[in-house]
């Protein structure tokens, strides 16, 4: 009985550091992931007016603790309106794709990707039917 008793402070006192280092690197690997977070904004412009229809994904990063590693999971959002237009989120990177939903040669649609109110990206059409499609990340 003597030993058991003497055996339960030695195992915690084992124990207890490896729960510390473990919650150390939780917590550090956590820090890391966020300095990748940003907020984002897509600017949707172009010919004032102009129907569209997209989908942009905001993309997020975790810390999987069992078998330490990162995973990503995202949202995917799906519009539809009419230029001008704008969408904030928050998110380590994101994937956009936007069309334009009529068949003219002389409506423009443009996005452009910022960050953190740092500018990132700008892509455009004319195209018929055309489309624009950015992907950026921290």
């Amino acid at each position: 009985m003597k030993r058991l008793l003497l055996l339960i402070p030695i195992l915690a006192l084992l124990l207890l550091p490896m729960g510390c280092i473990e919650g150390i690197i939780n917590s550090r690997a956590n820090a890391i992931i966020q300095d990748y977070m940003g907020t984002y904004t897509i600017k949707v412009g172009g010919t004032a007016g102009l129907n569209f229809t997209g989908e942009y994904e905001a993309w997020f990063f975790h810390y999987n603790p069992d078998p330490r590693s990162c995973v990503y999971t995202k949202d995917s959002y799906i519009v539809e309106g009419q230029v001008p237009e704008e969408y904030t989120f928050e998110a380590a990177s994101t994937a956009v794709f936007f069309q334009k939903q009529t068949d003219d040669w002389w409506t423009t649609l443009s996005i452009e990707i910022w960050r953190d109110d740092v500018f990132v990206a700008r892509r455009e059409t004319t195209d018929p039917w055309g489309f624009v499609w950015v992907i950026a990340g921290g």
